[in-house]
């Protein structure tokens, strides 16, 4: 019987509007009424993923892919942050290749150029969402952002410097997939061995700690709570989801998953513009009334 159900936001939980359905959220207390509790896995900080919910849900959360994790009080129950040396040579690599980044740290996320934040999440909205045009994601991302805890710098260089400073998690943004990530990914991977090298969108590469990923963290999460790996399902689309798929004992792929969480999981659901999270929420807590 499942007795912990994770779930990823981008592409997952979040529709094509950058919102949490009412389907979505009702499935959640749903499964919450029936004993089963909702984890949200994100490669997003607590800041940004929490006014998601607009205060209707109070799950726990893993978030920056693993880095940290917070209990259903948003209690910080453990932290991943990026070694000193990791991050120095990710920086050289992102500069070597021209890609804009920004720096998510335990004291909020920061930005060096208002403009490209928002047209790189309104090209991610679009990634993840095939039917919204450009200037739709544009409109909604510049609301959003709104709303977000961004902070704006000239430069990094007071937060690489300063010790007081955590680097959680580094994220590059570029068009150019094949082209461009595909190579500084290649050559992240191969040449720093303590980072994990992910990605939420097409259009990103995510890096963290090589202890920081939502698998690790989930069944760390389950443990505290004496609850088995088979015990738990996780549901995503990318490859910052892959390590909890393949950990967890239901993995469950979105329809508008990529090809090789669709391989890995067990079982699909629905897209994301379609309360896919919710479908498989009510499938599940109705096989679990049915095994009382």
């Amino acid at each position: 019987m499942i007795k912990l159900i994770a779930s990823d936001m981008d592409g997952t939980l979040l529709n094509e509007k950058m919102e949490v359905s009412k389907r979505n959220i009702q499935a959640i207390k749903e499964a919450e009424k029936a004993g089963i509790e909702f984890l949200i896995a994100t490669g997003r900080g607590l800041g940004e993923a929490k006014p998601f919910l607009r205060n209707h849900v109070h799950p726990g959360f893993i978030t920056l892919n693993g880095a940290e994790v917070f209990d259903s009080n948003e209690k910080l129950i453990s932290s991943n942050p990026i070694s000193e040396d990791a991050q120095d040579k990710v920086v050289e690599y992102f500069n070597k290749y021209n890609v804009y980044f920004e720096v998510i740290t335990d004291k909020g996320i920061f930005s060096n150029d208002r403009e490209k934040r928002v047209t790189n999440l309104a090209n991610l909205l679009v990634k993840l969402n095939p039917g919204t045009t450009y200037k739709q994601a544009l409109k909604d991302t510049q609301e959003r952002v709104k709303m977000m805890p961004m902070n704006f710098v000239d430069n990094y260089d007071d937060i690489f410097n300063k010790k007081t400073y955590k680097i959680m998690k580094l994220i590059g943004f570029n068009e150019h997939q094949h082209r461009i990530l595909a190579p500084l990914k290649k050559d992240i991977t191969k040449n720093i061995k303590d980072v994990v090298v992910t990605s939420s969108s097409p259009n990103n590469v995510e890096i963290n700690s090589v202890n920081a990923q939502k698998g690790i963290a989930l069944l760390q999460y389950a443990q505290n709570k004496n609850i088995l790996p088979e015990e738990i399902m996780a549901i995503g689309d990318n490859l910052n989801d892959y390590s909890m798929i393949r950990d967890a004992g239901v993995g469950v792929a979105m329809a508008n998953a990529i090809p090789a969480i669709k391989e890995l999981a067990q079982i699909s659901t629905d897209s994301n513009i379609n309360d896919g999270v919710a479908q498989i929420i009510e499938k599940t807590v109705a096989e679990s009334q049915l095994q009382e």
